[in-house]
């Protein structure tokens, strides 16, 4: 008998869910794209392989109904402990807004107390902000975020890093040197801030998903969503499907037959 290693076992599991992912992901996005970079994902990291599947498979589904690519740029699967967690990205958070089509251009920005900066608040806010090219940075200072609208609304958000490392304090697991926050501080303050201001934007249902997108401050708790064949199988399941039956409906016929039955008799 032919043992199937883990990692060709999950692939063929994500194979099998090809339909499952078509449905979530967006018009735009091809399911055997999305299927290959998932395969990547696993190819590259062995611990993905050997952790939780149904927390593995959902973080998958998550990235699709976000219409965003588990690669690490657009999103990533972290590990806590043998679960894993989906965390969108800072390219994939403006991947969405840009998207939405509500949005001309979105940027987010750390500064360091070695850049040139200058923020004005009143009637025209303004933000000046030239990087050091050459040489020391120095420690980050604040972040910002800049959007404008397609019919030309212009918002601003900023964030010092006080209030940046609050977000981080509630964040499961941020000192673990596996959290994102340790890994990719700048792209987690920048997304923080984009969070922020995308509660200020016009909403419709693509900024809509990037306010709720869960930050790595809530772990849900996984969902299996590996097709089950039993299920698949089962004529008294694809019979309830047709019927538009649940359980109890079920029950209730069954009783009615069994009562006929005895009458008869």
């Amino acid at each position: 008998m032919t043992t199937v290693s883990p990692l060709v076992a999950i692939q063929g599991t994500l194979e099998k869910m090809a339909d499952k992912f078509n449905e979530a992901l967006p018009q735009h996005m091809e399911v055997n794209k999305f299927i290959s970079v998932a395969k990547l994902t696993l190819n590259k990291n062995q611990n993905l392989v050997n952790a939780d599947r149904n927390s593995l498979l959902q973080t998958f589904m998550d990235s699709a109904k976000d219409g965003l690519y588990l690669d690490g740029k657009e999103a990533s699967a972290v590990l806590y402990g043998n679960q894993v967690k989906y965390i969108p990205m800072v390219e994939g958070v403006i991947k969405v807004l840009h998207n939405s089509g509500l949005i001309k251009s979105i940027c987010a920005e750390v500064v360091y107390e070695n850049d040139l900066f200058d923020y004005e608040l009143g009637t025209a806010p303004k933000i000046t902000h030239k990087p050091l090219i050459t040489g020391d940075r120095g420690k980050p200072i604040c972040v910002y975020a800049v959007a404008i609208t397609t019919n030309g609304g212009e918002y601003m958000e900023l964030m010092n890093m006080s209030e940046v490392e609050k977000c981080r304090a509630v964040s499961r697991g941020s000192s673990s040197p596996h959290s994102p926050w340790v890994k990719w501080f700048d792209q987690m303050a920048k997304k923080t801030v984009i969070h922020r201001i995308a509660k200020r934007l016009p909403k419709n249902d693509a900024i809509n998903s990037v306010v709720r997108i869960d930050d790595d401050t809530n772990f849900k708790e996984p969902v299996n969503v590996t097709p089950n064949p039993d299920k698949q199988d089962n004529p008294l399941s694809k019979l309830k499907e047709v019927m538009g039956m649940n359980d109890q409906d079920v029950e209730q016929a069954k009783e009615e037959v069994l009562n006929n039955l005895s009458k008869e008799e």
